[in-house]
């Protein structure tokens, strides 16, 4: 454990060096600013819009941070050899990459934190309630960059990053359709369809921004479970990554 741990510090360290986090992170903040000043006019929904927008927006951060933490790591280790003496004798195949998700896993969960703490003020600003789920919601995007991340992972070991990136936000809009808007896709099988979308995530259990937007009250169980829910198939995706990372040849 200890070598994952090391391992996933000198990640953040070197992830931190890099303009994307920063990047990608400003423009959220300043999203998030733009929003907030869109006027009201003395609508009494103004704050159900910032609520409803500004969850999106981070929603898509999840989506941009994992692919601009994720998509380089392993290629640029392979391209620059930093890779061979790492597997050659500190560290395992499963550390490797444990300690790589670890690392980017942390940047993500503090970027989307801060995303809601933003988000909180923007409300405050505007003098609008804050709901009491906006933490809980941030949560559940937390666990959704995550697996997003295993995701990137998971491509990053047989795909260029160029291809990285369309393959996973493929994945995100396919995993939120409906089952009928998923056949739709292709009516003429049906069965397969169904079948396809049974064993594919349903990331729309962590974008509860609707309900919350409307006041909805969330019961408390739908958070453990949907957490539970997206840590198994970050789990699995993380799983899969390591099938195919011990498959490949590092010569």
């Amino acid at each position: 454990m200890r070598p994952v741990l090391t391992f996933a510090q000198m990640t953040v360290r070197s992830l931190l060096r890099r303009r994307t986090v920063w990047g990608i992170s400003i423009v959220i903040l300043l999203a998030l600013t733009g929003i907030g000043q869109v006027p009201g006019y003395g609508v009494t929904t103004q704050g159900r819009f910032i609520l409803d927008f500004g969850l999106f927006g981070l929603e898509i951060g999840a989506l941009l941070l994992a692919i601009g933490l994720a998509s380089n790591i392993y290629p640029r280790d392979r391209e620059t050899r930093t890779i061979t003496p790492l597997l050659a004798v500190p560290l395992s195949r499963g550390q490797y990459l444990m300690g790589r998700f670890t690392g980017a896993a942390m940047i993500q969960a503090v970027s989307m934190i801060v995303g809601c703490l933003g988000l909180m003020v923007v409300l405050i600003v505007k003098q609008h309630a804050v709901p009491a789920d906006l933490f809980p919601a941030t949560g559940l995007l937390v666990v959704e960059g995550w697996f997003l991340l295993a995701v990137v992972f998971f491509f990053s070991f047989w795909t260029s990053p160029p291809l990285n990136a369309p393959l996973t936000a493929l994945l995100f809009i396919v995993s939120q359709l409906s089952v009928s808007g998923f056949v739709g896709l292709f009516p003429r099988a049906p069965g397969l369809m169904r079948t396809l979308r049974l064993l594919l995530p349903h990331m729309d259990v962590f974008h509860i921004k609707d309900p919350i937007a409307h006041g909805m009250e969330i019961p408390g169980v739908y958070f453990l479970l949907a957490i539970v829910y997206g840590l198994s198939y970050m789990a699995f995706m993380l799983a899969l990554a390591l099938a195919v990372f011990r498959r490949r040849d590092m010569k």
